[in-house]
């Protein structure tokens, strides 16, 4: 979790006991934990109003692309308890899910933090107003790729560079005028090489708007992307681009979050995502990382304890550091290799490998992000005139 000691009153004490076990469990590799996951992604929807170059979705075999409420709240009753962190992405983008404001209230009520991805496109005056209002979400992360219209726009197929900036400007503003801290804006930016030399511009623009950080990611090469635009190849580009980053976030009195330079030997480290994390998709299923896109490894209506201490998990948990891990996907995984894998930044070279041989019934197809959120939309629709 980020900067996870500012927001420790915001989390329930058996929260921080079950983080505690969590932690100790996960180093001394327990396979069948008594702790439950503390950092939990609920994926609402899969619907998007944007296109992004380089982003990929996942289907449902039952075709579920909206999360049933009723199933959220056995989740919040059942995991929020626990739990350090609540985040809210992997599919689609949150503020189209229709009770977003009641799906953050839920997780305020239950002693956690709240945090969002979202491409900022709908934060519009009414959406800040109970933003703000309610004080309910703590982290609101922007997906932001560019300092200029034109590299935004492009990137993020559908956006609108200045409407972006004005729905933050408006928020932040109603945050200053309240005195209010929540919720805490930051921008998250996939560098690529055609949007890297922007980075360094970025800290005006979000200390204007009264942010208070930049996460860096690499971009991983998807759809039709151009694999130069992955910077694995690049240390030179990334070395400079960085070094003027840092310059800058200084200078504008931005925190900011960088990853690994490709080629400097970066080692990985011991995983712990699956003790400490779990992803629940709009039908109800489980995965245990995000690199697990395609392998479901059941449902949370199925007794998700029983599924949590049960032999799939221990089999996950038990091979994570072998050289013939359970999940396929461990043996290039940049947690386990360090940022200079192959598969850190190519999602293409995910697809073999990211279901577990015996499961292929629990996998799921790949879509394409226009058809995904096409479904999405015409199954919402039918729902709503059925």
């Amino acid at each position: 979790m980020r900067d996870p000691l500012s927001l420790l009153f915001q989390i329930s004490f058996r929260a921080q006991l079950n983080a505690l076990l969590n932690g100790a469990e996960g180093l001394l590799r327990v396979t069948k934990p008594v702790s439950l996951p503390i950092s939990l992604d609920i994926v609402l929807t899969k619907a998007c109003n944007l296109r992004c170059v380089f982003c990929v979705s996942y289907g449902s075999l039952k075709s579920n692309r909206w999360l049933s409420f009723d199933l959220y709240e056995t989740i919040a009753k059942t995991l929020f308890p626990t739990a350090c962190q609540v985040l809210f992405c992997s599919g689609g983008e949150p503020f189209l899910y229709p009770r977003i404001r009641d799906a953050l209230r839920l997780v305020r009520e239950h002693g956690t933090v709240s945090r969002m991805i979202s491409n900022g496109t709908l934060i519009n005056q009414e959406t800040a107003e109970w933003l703000v209002g309610d004080q309910n979400l703590h982290d609101l992360m922007i997906s932001f790729d560019g300092a200029r219209k034109e590299t935004v726009e492009r990137i993020r197929r559908g956006s609108n560079y200045d409407t972006i900036l004005s729905n933050l400007d408006y928020l932040n503003g109603l945050k200053k005028s309240r005195r209010l801290p929540f919720p805490r804006v930051s921008f998250r930016y996939a560098i690529m090489k055609s949007n890297a030399e922007e980075l360094p511009e970025i800290f005006e623009i979000a200390s204007g708007l009264g942010l208070n950080r930049v996460d860096v990611n690499y971009v991983k090469v998807a759809n039709d992307m151009d694999d130069s635009e992955s910077l694995v190849n690049d240390p030179t580009i990334v070395q400079e681009v960085f070094r003027a980053a840092r310059r800058k976030a200084r200078e504008w009195g931005i925190s900011l979050g960088l990853p690994p330079v490709p080629g400097e030997g970066t080692a990985g480290r011991r995983c712990l995502w699956p003790w400490n994390f779990c992803m629940i998709d709009t039908d109800g299923s489980i995965r245990f990382c995000h690199s697990a896109w395609r392998q479901r490894v059941g449902f949370f209506d199925q007794d998700f304890a029983r599924l949590w201490k049960g032999e799939i998990y221990r089999k996950i948990r038990g091979t994570v550091d072998t050289a013939n891990p359970y999940f396929p996907y461990c043996k290039y995984c940049a947690v386990r290799t360090g940022v200079d894998s192959p598969g850190s930044h190519d999602l293409r070279l995910q697809d073999e490998t990211c279901g577990i041989p015996g499961l292929e019934h629990l996998q799921v197809p790949f879509n394409e992000r226009a058809r995904e959120s096409a479904l999405a939309f015409i199954e919402r629709k039918s729902q709503k005139t059925g």
